[in-house]
């Protein structure tokens, strides 16, 4: 008698006809991936308003006096911030991961969606880490020329506001497979989400607009440089973290319903 054993590992079922593509593995680090970059933004959230006290952010028309003065007042708050800026302000980069992954999963082939939005995220965390480490430089030494210090604090408010140079290709990416007809199942970018994508790299375009102004809509602690950013980044994040979770919790649901359990054939 001639005993064969066939067994497929369910943690690496990857059926070509189940629409995931991916392991349940990686959709477990998936998991976590979003998880980390929940935990970081709301720390880094935290600490740029109570410890930095940029939200509301000092006005763009501060004399050099009044910027000098803001940091020596805050001199140890600030460098705290820093130090846990340095922890958590990477953030972004986890979930580009989970992102990239996701748009693989729908694009095959050749991933060059995927691949602009990873490296798209990878990109534009660096420009959410500077900030806090110029205004940590800036609160680090208070008996410096206030020059300087004012110097360093513009720094990092103009990265902030200004640098939107990489985000556009991972919102551009995410609007392309929002509007696509979907070609498996349980996709986290619906057509709605595409439109409110496209709204929000509209809206974050503006920011450049700062180096122009100090005063207004414009101006780095303006309308719609500042507050109108920050509500659509904050809302835009809470709702791709959202479609993330669903989708992922119906692509594992499909995963376990189509594991195939270990076969023992048996042939005389």
């Amino acid at each position: 008698m001639d005993t064969e054993l066939r067994h497929v590992a369910p943690h690496f079922n990857q059926r070509p006809g189940n629409g995931s593509g991916v392991s349940t593995l990686s959709k477990r680090a998936q998991r976590i991936l979003i998880w980390w970059a929940v935990t970081l933004l709301l720390i880094y959230a935290l600490n740029l308003g109570l410890l930095f006290n940029m939200i509301p952010p000092p006005r763009a028309t501060l004399s050099i006096e009044q910027i000098s003065d803001w940091y020596a007042h805050r001199h140890t708050r600030i460098r705290l911030g820093a130090v846990i800026a340095s922890w958590t302000s990477a953030f972004l980069l986890p979930l580009s991961v989970v992102i990239a992954v996701q748009l693989g999963r729908l694009e095959g082939g050749r991933r060059v969606w995927s691949i602009a939005a990873g490296a798209s995220g990878v990109m534009s965390s660096i420009f959410m880490v500077l900030p806090p480490i110029f205004w940590g430089v800036a609160a680090y030494t208070p008996s410096r020329d206030p020059q300087a210090t004012a110097l360093m604090h513009e720094l990092g408010m103009l990265t902030l506001a200004t640098t939107v140079q990489y985000f556009i290709f991972m919102f551009v990416a995410v609007v392309v497979f929002c509007l696509r007809t979907p070609t498996m199942p349980h996709s986290p970018f619906p057509r709605w989400f595409g439109y409110f994508t496209a709204w929000v790299a509209v809206m974050f375009e503006a920011g450049p607009i700062a180096f122009l102004t100090r005063t207004g809509p414009f101006a780095w602690d303006g309308l719609l440089v500042f507050w109108a950013p920050l509500a659509l980044i904050v809302t835009w994040f809470s709702v791709m973290v959202f479609l993330l979770f669903n989708a992922i919790k119906h692509q594992e649901d499909d995963d376990e319903a189509t594991t195939t359990p270990p076969i023992l054939a048996a042939t005389a």
